[in-house]
């Protein structure tokens, strides 16, 4: 009788940690030709199944451990993360401990702590807490071994927040005693206002709001896909790095404007001589420009599977040194149709050209088409 009661808890326990998936986030809901399989691989129970038709869940081997959130670019798959904040020596700190760790509460207990990613460190970060309280088992002796730990991705955001000027995320080290010492006292935060009237009068409503936002901030809706870049605080340098960044071979592209149409959170833009730079670009009218927005990238790849050049490549933790390619405007001389291709590259193939040939300028499908025939194919 006690093990079909405990088999029933343990499987309420299961399902309240399943992940929940945000279909349309998906990369595969963005790309039907997309390469990502991040869930499978960060997966340690081999709980996801990726073929060629679909992408699913295996519930029975799903154990709940959220290892599959931080690894997921885009953000579709979220776990509930219970956690709490309490005042230890006048710093703000929020506390999380593993299921391993021995602790026995009924809150602030996560499976693993390895699945708080980049977005939720940095939602944590923005809401005024720059400390980490954690108990642990030993994670080398855990069967879930993430191909990131929390540890080495704490260390590249703190160098990303030294670039940007402000203070780090610190781990303080505690016994599991303390913890749960820290963990009893009172809440630091309460669901309530703690503002007062005349506070709130004389400007306590920024108190206010970031007392909200810090109720809980790594469940909230409106964050679990938003690119870690756009988390990040302003730069204060004009050279960076970011947590991905596309980077364009001006060499290779053929500008063929596959990756701008189908980037799902505009990290690859294209500024068009005739249209409105808000003023960030002076172009020449006979050119326009590809544009890097590395604070936008989720580094989900989709502009590397569409390139049929193989000129995209994404870096993770790079410094952002060329975020823009100028492009040539040109006529196709073999159907008339305008297009444009970056200038180096365009320069680059008049050099290669025979003499003969050198007053053709073609399209890159003219390129690839026999114009012994005529040719009835129009480029958008």
């Amino acid at each position: 009788m006690f093990k079909k009661k405990q088999h029933i808890i343990d499987k309420i326990t299961q399902e309240f940690h399943l992940p929940e998936i945000n279909a349309d986030a998906c990369v595969h809901a963005l790309c039907k030709d997309t390469n990502c399989q991040a869930c499978v691989d960060a997966c340690p129970a081999h709980a996801w199944v990726l073929d060629d038709k679909t992408l699913g869940l295996d519930i029975e081997a799903c154990d709940g451990c959220g290892l599959c959130v931080p690894a997921c670019p885009s953000g579709a798959i979220h776990v509930n993360f219970p956690w709490v904040t309490r005042q230890v020596s006048a710093r703000m700190v929020a506390l999380f401990a593993c299921d391993k760790s021995g602790i026995d509460e009924s809150s602030g207990i996560l499976p693993c702590i390895h699945s708080l990613g980049l977005r939720q460190l940095l939602q944590l970060y923005n809401s005024g807490i720059e400390h980490l309280l954690l108990a642990t088992a030993k994670c080398k002796d855990c069967s879930r071994q993430p191909s990131e730990s929390l540890y080495k991705r704490l260390e590249q955001l703190n160098h990303l927040l030294f670039e940007h000027k402000k203070s780090p995320i610190i781990i303080m080290q505690r016994s599991n005693e303390v913890w749960t010492k820290i963990f009893r006292t009172d809440e630091t935060v309460s669901r309530g206002t703690q503002v007062s009237r005349r506070s709130f009068m004389s400007g306590g409503g920024q108190q206010l709001r970031k007392q909200l936002l810090i109720i809980d901030p790594l469940n909230h809706s409106e964050f679990q896909t938003i690119p870690p870049g756009q988390l990040l605080p302003n730069s204060h340098t004009e050279k960076a790095h970011w947590p991905w960044t596309p980077q364009l071979d001006e060499q290779q592209c053929n500008g063929c404007d596959a990756c701008i149409k189908l980037c799902p959170t505009d990290a690859l833009s294209l500024l068009k001589s005739d249209s409105d730079s808000s003023g960030m670009y002076e172009l020449n009218p006979v050119q326009s420009m590809y544009k890097v927005n590395p604070q936008n990238c989720t580094g989900c790849g989709i502009c590397t599977t569409a390139c049929e050049s193989d000129a995209i490549s994404i870096h993770s933790w790079s410094l952002s040194t060329s975020l823009s390619i100028d492009l040539v405007q040109n006529d196709c001389t073999a159907c008339g149709n305008a297009f444009h291709s970056p200038e180096q590259h365009f320069l680059q193939q008049q050099l290669q050209q025979p003499n003969k040939q050198s007053d053709k300028i073609l399209c890159r499908i003219c390129k690839l088409h026999n114009h012994s025939t005529d040719l009835y194919q129009v480029l958008d």
